[in-house]
């Protein structure tokens, strides 16, 4: 594999830290954004749902870029 195809994966946590948010923001804004990958289980009955985010560094500089102000 070259290096110009591997690509960094963010946390939320990380994510929440860059953009000054809590992490609950980070997830709700990128939870649905293709591209993102989600490890985490679905809710079942009496049991929530374990989130496991990873963000591409592609897809954060698309959604800053498409949130950026001129």
């Amino acid at each position: 594999m070259s290096a110009s195809r591997l690509e960094r994966y963010y946390t939320p946590q990380e994510v929440a830290v860059m953009l000054k948010v809590s992490v609950d923001t980070v997830l709700r804004r990128f939870s649905e954004v293709e591209g993102v990958i989600d490890f985490g289980s679905s809710e079942k009955m009496h049991k929530r749902r374990y989130r496991l985010l990873r963000i591409p560094e592609s897809v954060l500089n698309r959604f800053l870029a498409k949130k950026r102000v001129a």
